[in-house]
């Protein structure tokens, strides 16, 4: 087994018969990146399972860079992930939390892929004015 799959049945026990097809990082990111649209939409959220998912994709993008795309964990994270966090509003307005305005740097940001120019710097602006939200210590593992 390998270990990213490792780490997310470890992580993510519940979503277990959610992995089974998952044979790639790919196929596993779409699972969670389902499973972490419903948790915004949950009431109350599912905070944990929320936490886990960043956890996890910290994980993934700390792992050694992969030769290709298709085997290098933090492409996969960005694609299958981070690049859709601003289009769910749920999770948008809760990137203050998670993320902060200096996060967004570099040309081009992760997060600006399918945002225009001004969405892009509206969520820069946002994370600039809600940066009394920020609290990196969710992020860690217990």
């Amino acid at each position: 087994m390998p270990p990213w799959r490792q780490k997310a049945d470890e992580m993510f026990p519940e979503l277990a018969c959610q992995f089974e097809w998952a044979d790639t990082p790919y196929l596993l990111w779409f699972e969670l990146r389902e499973a972490f649209e419903k948790a915004y939409e949950q009431t109350p959220r599912d905070e944990s399972l929320i936490k886990r998912i960043y956890q996890y994709s910290d994980w993934c993008a700390d792992q050694p860079r992969g030769e290709t795309a298709e085997d290098d964990l933090l492409t996969c994270v960005a694609v299958c992930f981070y690049e859709h966090i601003p289009l769910h509003s749920a999770a948008r307005e809760d990137m203050p939390r998670w993320w902060r305005a200096e996060d967004l740097a570099g040309e081009p940001s992760v997060f600006q892929y399918h945002l225009s120019e001004e969405q892009f710097r509206e969520l820069r602006n946002f994370l600039a004015r809600e940066s009394h939200r920020y609290d990196p210590g969710p992020r860690t593992e217990n």
